[in-house]
C-alpha cells in the first residue's frame, strides 16, 4: 500500500503507481520502474521489462536534459525512460524542475492539444519553500474520454492524475515545484522526445 496519496481521482487504466520513502513506482502491462529520488532529483531508476525479465539501471547522468518555455514557465526536464525498440514498452518517465518559485509549467506537447481516450499520465510532486502547496489545472480528457475542465490543489509528494491536453501547474508565492511524471506512449505519435 502506498504512503502516498492521491490529490484527485484515480482515473487510469494501464498505468499504476505507488510509493513510500524515498521510492516511487509506476507500473504498467509490461514493465515496473523504481524511481528513487531526493528532494529535487531523481538519483537513479531501476527498469524491469516484464516480458524478457531484463532490469537496467539508470542514474542522473543517463537522462536527456532540456530546457523548455521561458520566463516565469521555464523548467528544466530530465528524460529517463525514452522511446525504446521494443514496442511493447511504453511507460517514458523523467522529472520536470522549474526555475524559481511561484512558477508555471506543462504547456501541453502539440499531440496533447487534440486529446484522446485512452492517455494516462501521472506526476509525483516534490515542492519546496512556502506552504509546499501548488495548483494543478487540468483541461482535457481523462483516459477514459470524459472529458475535464477543473482546478485542484496538490500537495508536497502526492500524486496527481494529469489528463491530455492543458495540464500547467504553478506553486503558490515563494514554492518551487518540481515533479516526477510517466506516462503510457500507446502510440509514436504520443512520444514528448
Amino acid at each position: 500500500m502506498s504512503q502516498y496519496r492521491f490529490c484527485n481521482e484515480r482515473l487510469l487504466k494501464d498505468l499504476q503507481v505507488d510509493g513510500e520513502g524515498t521510492c516511487v513506482t509506476f507500473r504498467t502491462p509490461s514493465e515496473v520502474t523504481a524511481v528513487h529520488f531526493d528532494e529535487q532529483r531523481i538519483e537513479k531508476v531501476v527498469h524491469e521489462d516484464l516480458h524478457t525479465g531484463r532490469v537496467s539501471q539508470l542514474g542522473p547522468e543517463a537522462a536527456h536534459h532540456i530546457v523548455v518555455g521561458s520566463g516565469n514557465w521555464e523548467r528544466d526536464v530530465y528524460h529517463f525512460l525514452k522511446p525504446s525498440e521494443s514496442p511493447h514498452l511504453q511507460l517514458r518517465l523523467g522529472l520536470t524542475v522549474h526555475r524559481g518559485e511561484g512558477t508555471w509549467s506543462s504547456l501541453p506537447h502539440h499531440f496533447e492539444t487534440c486529446p484522446e481516450q485512452g492517455f494516462e499520465e501521472v506526476f509525483f510532486y516534490l515542492l519546496r519553500g512556502g506552504t509546499e502547496r501548488a495548483i494543478q489545472v487540468g483541461r482535457g480528457l481523462w483516459a477514459d474520454g470524459s472529458p475535464v475542465d477543473a482546478v485542484w490543489p496538490v500537495a508536497h509528494r502526492a500524486f496527481g492524475v494529469v489528463p491530455m491536453g492543458y495540464h500547467p501547474v504553478v506553486g503558490e508565492p515563494g514554492v518551487k515545484v518540481s515533479y516526477i511524471w510517466g506516462y503510457v506512449a500507446k502510440k509514436k505519435s504520443w512520444e514528448k522526445i
